[in-house]
């Protein structure tokens, strides 16, 4: 079971997270001007759902698997 959490929720967590930090090293102007259309709409999307409960979601995600420990 710890495994499939690492893999599943942990490692593409933290892959995530690295990108993240990676961003903040460049120029978000220049890197913006540089996607398509698809890859932004992923973006606002992303965004869209993380601000209308995907947070939450993840919050309590994070809480049931604490309690399962």
């Amino acid at each position: 079971m710890v495994d499939q959490i690492y893999y599943k929720i942990q490692y593409p967590l933290k892959k995530a997270i690295d990108l993240m930090k990676d961003l903040d090293n460049h120029d978000l102007d220049s890197l913006g001007k540089n996607l398509n259309n698809y890859d932004r709409e992923k973006i606002i999307n992303f965004i869209e759902g993380w601000n209308n409960g995907g947070r939450e979601k993840l919050i309590s995600l994070i809480h049931d698997l604490k309690a399962h420990q």
